[in-house]
């Protein structure tokens, strides 16, 4: 695997190295995304495609909650799993190879979703994100971050980066339809001047 495919499921040692620079690199964009969260208590959390861990030990920081973490990536949940030692310890973190289209979760789990950089590699955006409607909570929160967004700012750096790593970035209107129709209601906070975006939807009762 290339290193421009590393991003999309890290392997080996050089998957290894591009974890641990994620964990770097997402460190501000993370923290800043966190704090668009409301002032809940979720009992239970999900931090889909976990990466190298870095989000998970900062939402177990801010939130005394049960924490899981998926990712489609060995390396990503071996990583996860090191990088939050303790709470795996402790009991409170399980983290498990999984994809986002067909999560091994009830409906109704999670009072908290997150995902950070990493939608634009979903297989299929819109039919997964009905997937994490349906294990998301009545009220609960789903937060989707990225630092890429469409801007006439960016273009030319966003072109590059979709060529590179194969990206599918959509506009911030199509994402909040998309997490409409899968049942949320959608606020939707930038950061204009870093490209960065948070998507957070609050999954509304059923009627």
């Amino acid at each position: 695997m290339d290193n421009h495919g590393q991003f999309r499921e890290p392997l080996g040692e050089s998957g290894r190295k591009t974890l641990e620079q994620m964990n770097e690199h997402h460190r501000d964009l993370t923290e800043w995304a966190l704090s668009v969260i409301p002032d809940i208590g979720p009992k239970k959390i999900l931090d889909i495609g976990c990466g190298g861990g870095m989000a998970i030990s900062l939402l177990s920081e801010k939130f005394d909650s049960r924490m899981y973490g998926i990712d489609i990536s060995d390396e990503s949940v071996m990583m996860t799993r090191g990088y939050n030692a303790e709470l795996v310890k402790s009991g409170r973190l399980s983290v498990s190879k999984d994809s986002v289209s067909e999560m091994p979760f009830e409906n109704g789990t999670f009072n908290l979703v997150t995902a950070m950089e990493t939608y634009f590699f979903w297989p299929d955006l819109a039919n997964d994100l009905v997937e994490v409607g349906r294990v998301v909570a009545e009220n609960g929160y789903v937060l989707i971050v990225s630092e890429v967004y469409p801007h006439p700012d960016f273009n030319e750096r966003n072109k590059e980066m979709i060529a590179s790593y194969g990206m599918n970035i959509v506009s911030n209107h199509k994402m909040t339809e998309m997490l409409e129709d899968a049942g949320f209601e959608v606020e939707t906070v930038e950061v204009e001047k870093n490209n960065w975006v948070a998507f957070l939807g609050r999954k509304l009762p059923t009627e």
